[in-house]
């Protein structure tokens, strides 16, 4: 049933989860008097309309709806089968920024969501309040409590305009920026997922990007040095956060890792990785992670020019901090792109050089793929555009285009549902008996599948090994004799 009342006030109860999806898309919108509001309910549910009911009951799927007087209002679950609707006491938090469920919800996200009221001690969801300096440093620490990791949603980055606006823009007296992570689990782990894949229209993600780079450009023009202070992931948006930066610090802990892994989900770096990136590592070092989507540990990363400092974590901050007083003074430089060798020069400076590199990177993408994924193909193609539009504005533009257009590929669909599965699978628990087991196949003799049925053999389990013909069996069953026998001895 439906209550025909103001939209702050708009309670739904249904009893088939069936019908959820089709009842709030079409009956709500009817429901709310406002022709503002109507609209921000159609865009909302454009982005949720494909997602089965039983999906967004397991998400804890939220809603923010704007009435005429710009009231944030929560559309949330309040029970196994009932959402209801409810009136953020503050709009201090910014109206568009819905909150977004990450892929694979834990326990507690999957718990009622309430909305979040800004208080002086929290002024901010996705943020720490930002500190200021003596010096005018203001260290903005990204912080998002309802997730063990901090990740890039459209809703945070809403927020991060007004952070920026009210804290940093406005303030004459800062100096300098440092951006770290309140989290000891990393800096930003990426961008939210479920944002993405929850869009029915992919070509509206266009405008949403835009959106997020006239920030980063927003911030740069406020012409004071900025600092990225990481520990822990750097990932995806993460990264691509941090490249816009002037200098980047990382400390040496084991868990630190940078890297744009979005060719791993059929997507490109859509924040500005596929130009940036190769402006500071070089067009081979860069296209070597975008194309294979790998971690970039520490030592690597100082090497190869991707970070400007190695630290380690308990002096992260403090050297952070050092380090943003001395570039807005003038005594430590802003960080520039690693001095190329002579033949790295003529391999990506020359007409020549870059033929050969483009012609060898084509081949590696070939052999890798078949041609079955076009995400590497659009990365090539994207460094390609920016290297001949150097300047303007226009090679985000092409960016963020090809982004969108590989977002709606079927390709990328199912590679995000392959990540998605495989991090449910990480969280799934069960209180059922574990079964014993007691014997093991192995399909394949070779050298691999017969080294898995030595090792399980020895932990004590009765192993099956199975290939094609009695010869390939006879050479995995001779390979294991002569390990044990070289044991044995």
């Amino acid at each position: 049933e439906i209550q025909n009342i103001p939209s702050q006030q708009i309670t739904i109860q249904f009893y088939r989860p069936k019908d959820l999806t089709m009842l709030l898309s079409a009956a709500l919108q009817k429901s709310i008097a406002s022709p503002h509001s109507r609209r921000a309910v159609a865009r909302h549910f454009s982005h949720v309309s494909s997602r089965s009911a039983h999906s967004l009951i397991a998400r804890g799927a939220s809603i923010r709806l704007i009435d005429a007087a710009n009231n944030p209002t929560l559309l949330r679950r309040s029970s196994a089968n009932a959402f209801s609707s409810a009136t953020a006491v503050s709009s201090a938090e910014p109206a568009a920024a819905a909150a977004a469920p990450s892929p694979t919800p834990s326990k507690q996200e999957v718990a009622e969501e309430k909305p979040f009221v800004p208080t002086p001690e929290r002024k901010y969801k996705f943020f720490q309040n930002v500190e200021m300096t003596p010096a005018g440093v203001a260290i903005v620490r990204f912080d998002n409590p309802d997730k063990k990791v901090n990740t890039l949603s459209f809703a945070l980055m809403q927020e991060a305009k007004h952070m920026w606006q009210d804290e940093v823009n406005s303030n004459s007296a800062v100096k300098s920026v440092v951006f770290t992570s309140a989290k000891e689990s990393g800096f930003i782990a990426g961008a939210d997922i479920f944002d993405i894949s929850s869009v029915d229209d992919k070509s509206s993600l266009v405008p949403v990007i835009e959106e997020a780079l006239q920030f980063f450009l927003h911030m740069k023009s406020k012409n004071v040095p900025m600092v990225a202070a990481i520990n822990g992931p750097a990932l995806g948006g993460g990264l691509e956060w941090a490249l816009w930066c002037d200098y980047r610090i990382c400390t040496d802990s084991p868990s630190t890792k940078l890297g744009l892994p979005e060719v791993k989900l059929g997507l490109l770096p859509g924040f500005g990785g596929t130009q940036n990136l190769p402006a500071l590592v070089g067009i081979q070092g860069g296209m070597d992670m975008m194309l294979t989507g790998k971690d970039i540990r520490p030592a690597k990363a100082k090497k190869m020019g991707l970070v400007d400092l190695v630290v380690a974590p308990q002096s992260l901050e403090a050297v952070a901090l050092k380090t943003a007083e001395g570039l807005a003074n003038g005594t430590v430089k802003k960080s520039k792109p690693k001095q190329k060798s002579f033949i790295n020069r003529f391999i990506e400076d020359t007409p020549p050089g870059q033929h050969l590199m483009w012609d060898k990177i084509k081949k590696m993408v070939d052999k890798n793929t078949d041609g079955n994924y076009p995400a590497p193909y659009a990365i090539m193609e994207c460094v390609k555009y920016g290297l001949s539009h150097p300047t303007g504005l226009d090679k985000f533009k092409h960016e963020r285009e090809g982004f969108a257009k590989l977002a709606a590929t079927k390709e990328s669909e199912a590679l995000i549902g392959i990540f998605d599965g495989m991090n449910q699978m990480k969280k799934h628990s069960s209180s059922a008996d574990p079964i014993k087991v007691k014997k093991v196949a192995v399909m394949g003799a070779g050298l691999m599948g017969a080294g898995i049925a030595q090792v399980t053999a020895e932990k004590g389990y009765e192993v099956l090994l199975k290939d094609r013909d009695d010869a390939s069996l006879g050479r995995g069953i001779s390979y294991m004799n002569g390990n044990w026998g070289k044991k044995h001895k």
